[in-house]
């Protein structure tokens, strides 16, 4: 019998290339020109276009800038994930990586933000070309899903959000005030008594609610968390009851502009935490990677304390889960999203051992597979998640965990 040699051909990754720049065209159409793996078929000048040659080349993903004329990248971007979603990929050279108008490009489908600068720099052009495609194809493995346009947050949204009334008195003469508290705003500390003049003070009586740490989840994530996480914490509600803690790999400038983004549009509090912070419920916390941070009870409180790396491999997100765990036991969920680090497993694991509830987001919805592929390995676990299943899951835990305790 002859021999036959069998090629194993694999599909190339399509992509459709939408900028009104014809030289940043021929830039990408450079720079995949000898990628075996990826083929440009098509390109666009304007989101009209764009929308018409997807329809037309049906590509695996989608480059597309976001200030063009017509009809611009993020018109062009909801278009998309209304009726054809498509991994996209946003560039700009007038926004940055990291700020509001690429958080808003994620909230909206977008798979990943590139700031166009990068092409400028002639002196790292193979580094930014294995980013480059290093990108595309992560986003040519991620499902993505049809999504309604959202509404960007106006920079005086809070302003306008609803007010709770709370009666206080003046213990100097005992006259009533009527306060109007912001739900979210924790900046009015105290009012003047209209009577006498005395401060009252409004930390303990009427700044906030008081809500029990029934239930803890906390979140860990990197490389692509950011779009995940902006598709399930503004789903939350503070009435819920216990917290979420969130830990994620990033630089701490991006981290604090995601912080303020993510609080504008959620109904929780956003707050990014620090050394020493008290953990209250109702509100959500963002930690840095870079930030070994461990849960540690404080008198009747829970707080978060910077500790020392102790073992090596273990992750910021393996000491909180750790710490976490040996407190909240069955109270606890730990959640892992999309990153390119081999870690959450050993946290996973004292969870698992303390009876905690792990959650893992289903890998095709993850920008970068790794986190959740390394721990769903290491740790035998055969379910995954949607966002969406995660967004009820984790509801349902904190709102059975409230019910529990007052039940008792």
């Amino acid at each position: 019998m002859k021999n036959q040699n069998v090629t194993i051909c694999r599909k190339k990754i399509s992509i459709l290339v939408v900028d009104d720049s014809l030289v940043f065209r021929r830039f990408i159409g450079d720079i995949v020109e000898d990628c075996e793996d990826i083929e440009i078929v098509g390109e666009a000048e304007n989101g009209i276009e764009a929308l018409d040659m997807v329809l037309k080349t049906k590509p695996d993903v989608i480059l597309l800038d976001v200030e063009m004329p017509l009809m611009d990248g993020m018109t062009a971007l909801q278009h998309l994930m209304i009726h054809r979603p498509t991994p996209t990929i946003m560039f700009s050279s007038l926004t940055d990586e990291g700020t509001a108008r690429c958080f808003d490009t994620m909230k909206n489908g977008a798979v990943d933000f590139i700031c166009k600068d990068f092409i400028f720099h002639e002196n790292n052009q193979q580094s930014h070309k294995k980013l480059l495609t290093d990108k595309i194809r992560r986003a040519a493995r991620i499902i993505t899903r049809a999504k309604e346009p959202v509404l960007t947050p106006s920079p005086d949204s809070k302003a306008n959000q609803k007010t709770d009334k709370q009666v206080v008195f003046c213990e100097e003469c005992g006259q009533q005030e009527v306060v109007n508290l912001n739900r979210k705003s924790s900046s009015a500390n105290s009012v003047t008594c209209t009577h006498c003049g005395d401060i009252i003070d409004l930390s303990l009586s009427a700044q906030k609610q008081f809500r029990r740490n029934t239930f803890i989840t906390v979140i860990g994530g990197g490389e692509g968390s950011f779009a995940n996480l902006l598709h399930i914490i503004p789903h939350f509600e503070p009435e819920m009851g216990g917290a979420i803690i969130v830990v994620i790999h990033a630089t701490t400038e991006h981290l604090n502009n995601f912080t303020e983004y993510l609080d504008a549009i959620s109904e929780m509090e956003v707050i990014r935490a620090r050394n020493g912070i008290t953990i209250e419920g109702g509100n959500c916390y963002i930690t840095s990677a870079q930030e070994y941070m461990s849960l540690r009870p404080y008198t009747a409180q829970l707080t978060l304390q910077k500790v020392e790396k102790k073992f090596s491999g273990e992750g910021a997100i393996d000491v909180l889960l750790t710490s976490a765990s040996i407190i909240m036991k069955k109270r606890l969920a730990g959640v892992l999203l999309s990153g390119l680090e081999n870690e959450g497993d050993r946290g996973i694991g004292t969870l698992i051992e303390n009876e905690g509830v792990p959650v893992v987001l289903d890998p095709e919805e993850c920008y970068c597979k790794q986190m959740s592929q390394h721990t769903l390995a290491k740790c035998h676990i055969l379910e995954t998640c949607s966002s969406l299943e995660l967004v009820e899951k984790i509801k349902n835990l904190h709102y059975s965990a409230k019910v529990n305790i007052v039940a008792a």
